[in-house]
């Protein structure tokens, strides 16, 4: 496989950014990353669920909608993107952030905001443990966990699984990254560009008891 347009994907604290920065790196691709902490609402709704969780919603939509282009054209001219969201990724948050109304009136604006993309040539599925992914953010920003909502990690990384499982849109590669550092580790990294060298069909899974 050599792929033009590669998304790596996880629940909180997998690890997604570091990775899809390393990879944006190794193939001088364009990096584009969805900077959760350039959302103005997220901090306001972590603070207050029920009242922020349509405007957190709605800014994150308006980013990956104006991200599609710049993907489409990054890929025209023969350059590479690297990124760390899918244009969908909604379907995970919403049925966590938003009431039923709240939904419906999402689904609304993003059928007329959103416009038609380009599928990833794969998926990068950063598969983990929640509670690996607690102390990952306990260590990266330390106070961050007494943010999140009662139970919120423990909810986003269910729906992260049931997202993935039913996944059928592009190829995935499904990585164990509570056993592999693919961002700091440059022996698993290695193991990470082979398997997308050698990568055949739709589904794949990268695991480090395996190689």
């Amino acid at each position: 496989m050599n792929p033009r347009y590669i998304v790596v994907e996880g629940a909180i604290g997998s690890g997604k950014t570091a990775l899809s920065r390393r990879l944006a790196e190794h193939f001088s691709a364009l990096l584009l990353s969805e900077n959760p902490d350039h959302n103005p609402f997220l901090m306001k709704f972590y603070s207050n669920v029920s009242n922020n969780g349509l405007a957190a919603e709605l800014f994150f939509l308006t980013r990956r909608a104006e991200s599609v282009n710049i993907i489409e054209d990054q890929c025209a001219q023969g350059g590479m993107v690297v990124a760390d969201f899918l244009p969908e990724k909604d379907r995970i948050f919403t049925p966590i952030v938003l009431n039923d109304d709240e939904q419906q009136l999402f689904a609304d604006m993003k059928q007329r905001i959103l416009p038609q993309y380009v599928e990833p040539d794969v998926v990068i599925y950063l598969q983990t443990a929640v509670e690996n992914n607690r102390k990952r953010l306990q260590k990266r920003h330390e106070g961050i966990i007494s943010l999140f909502p009662e139970g919120y990690l423990g909810r986003v990384h269910d729906e992260y699984s049931h997202f993935f499982h039913l996944y059928q849109s592009a190829p995935l590669l499904t990585v164990n990254a509570d056993e592999l550092d693919l961002a700091g580790n440059d022996d698993h990294f290695q193991l990470l560009l082979r398997a997308l060298e050698d990568f055949q069909g739709t589904r794949s899974y990268l695991n480090l008891s395996e190689k």
